[in-house]
């Protein structure tokens, strides 16, 4: 991991109802994560709370961030209520060297 990048959480918050909207555009919405190569760390729907999704990002700020998903699929769609994002410090773990982007 370059030396300015970090790792933001982001939480998406999707609007209430739109299900078969999002099961609709999550293909393209996946395109779209995959097309992030390696900034994107991870990303998922909260198994208990479907209505809502963590993402990872390597980049070098929020506003970064929020530049790059303006262009996801379910953002341009309208699904998203609210995105929080938040820089986050992978402290330790079986992975966390990994997803700090040290060693081989």
């Amino acid at each position: 991991m370059a030396e300015s990048q970090k790792i933001y959480a982001v939480q998406y918050f999707y609007l209430a109802g739109m299900g078969d909207e999002r099961d609709a555009h999550r293909p393209a919405h996946r395109d779209f994560l995959v097309g992030l190569g390696s900034t994107l760390v991870a990303a998922g729907a909260y198994v208990d709370d479907p209505a809502a999704a963590l993402l990872l990002l390597k980049v070098d700020s929020p506003e970064t961030v929020r530049d790059l998903l303006e262009a996801d699929p379910f953002n341009k769609q309208g699904l998203i209520s609210s995105v929080e994002v938040h820089e986050w410090s992978c402290a330790v773990g079986d992975q966390a060297a990994t997803i700090r982007g040290e060693g081989a």
